[in-house]
């Protein structure tokens, strides 16, 4: 393994194992959190959508020869839905759950809520528009002028928050609750007591089961690294996979922010835990103070460990993936896309890292670019 073409990614962030991953527990050991039938229906559902269509599970050779690992496998969503990322899984799952529990209301009337960071709105507003509802999506002030203008493009309204993510999550809430023809359509809940963050979850535990038909069935994974913001997409994913990988544990790792760790303070924790300050990071759509419960509940178990990165290793690791090299097709994803990548290379890269989470030549890394390069700011 030689680190001299990736200089600034061989320090990762503070690292910490989670004391409550057991090898010896079912993978996940989260039917209370997801039912396997709930994934098997949003399966069922989107795969009838005209617009679906499988992503592609890239293998990345070359980066593996530089990391001295056996294989990185990546599903690269760029292409989802053409919309660009993994998002259009979860939101247009949960609208059609919500859609479906509300029958009395005229679907034309409806408005479809939601906050985000960027992808998670313009799924929302996408679904939203295929199903002939309106659609409000709430941003906090630091969500870019490219974002914002490929929501408005898909048909949503935006209502800008003087605050960050979390705000305008609470935001969301106090507007839906306020309008009966409301749907949320939140990947964020912090009582664990809305279904649609559970339908979004059975959207996103869909990657994992076309990722095992396209190969990880050939080759499963003895690691998987997973980005985080509020942790709902990590968390589904973690499901889907569990069910094919019982009883052989493969170490999560989730990776977040410097600025916006707040799993990796709950893992740190023991229980779900808010993080203050701007929650500033290039990673936009991982700027998140607090996790979403039900997503804590599946990786408060399934998480090995929990991870940082650095804006400047994150940066570097778009750059290197996007110009090929390692040897492999240029791989272009957006600023949070890669974040999980830029976390396996600062891991990998890092004698103490390596050791801990024991990567080496037998590891075989399930990996995600979760979205396509960002819009232009």
């Amino acid at each position: 393994m030689s680190t001299d073409a990736f200089p600034l990614a061989n320090r990762p962030g503070d690292l910490y194992h989670n004391p409550f991953w057991r090898p010896d527990r079912p993978y996940g050991a989260v039917a209370e959190s997801l039912w396997p039938a709930e994934m098997d229906r949003a399966a069922e559902v989107i795969a009838g959508w005209p617009e679906y269509r499988p992503t592609t599970l890239r293998s990345l050779a070359g980066l593996a020869r530089h990391l001295g690992l056996g294989a990185i496998l990546c599903k690269d969503e760029g292409g989802r839905f053409g919309l660009g990322g993994v998002k259009a899984l979860g939101a247009p799952y949960g609208l059609h759950v919500l859609l479906g529990e509300t029958m009395a209301l005229d679907v034309g009337q409806c408005t479809a809520i939601a906050a985000t960071d960027g992808n998670h709105g313009l799924a929302v507003a996408w679904a939203a528009a295929r199903r002939g509802c309106l659609s409000l999506i709430f941003v906090g002030r630091d969500v870019d002028a490219g974002r914002l203008a490929r929501i408005r493009a898909a048909g949503a309204a935006i209502q800008v928050v003087d605050g960050t993510y979390d705000d305008a999550v609470l935001a969301a809430e106090r507007r839906a609750a306020a309008d009966p023809s409301a749907l949320l359509i939140t990947d964020t809940d912090y009582t664990a007591t809305l279904p649609v963050g559970r339908a979004i979850m059975a959207g996103y535990a869909l990657l994992a089961a076309e990722a095992w038909r396209d190969g990880l069935a050939d080759q499963p994974p003895t690691h998987v690294f997973l980005h985080c913001g509020v942790g709902t997409m990590a968390a589904g994913i973690t499901a889907g996979l569990w069910r094919h990988l019982t009883p052989a544990t493969p170490r999560v790792v989730t990776v977040e922010p410097v600025a916006a760790a707040c799993l990796l303070a709950s893992l740190k924790a023991g229980r779900p835990v808010q993080v203050d300050g701007t929650l500033a990071t290039r990673m936009a759509g991982l700027a998140c103070g607090r996790p979403s419960l039900p997503a804590w509940t599946i990786l408060s178990k399934a998480a090995f460990a929990g991870m940082t990165v650095g804006e400047v290793t994150a940066a570097a690791v778009q750059e290197g993936l996007a110009t090929g090299a390692y040897g492999d097709l240029p791989l272009l994803g957006g600023d949070t896309g890669i974040a999980g990548l830029a976390g396996l290379l600062a891991a990998a890269t890092d004698p103490e890292a390596r050791g801990r989470l024991d990567l080496g030549p037998d590891s075989r890394v399930f990996v995600i670019n979760s979205e396509g390069p960002s819009p232009v700011r």
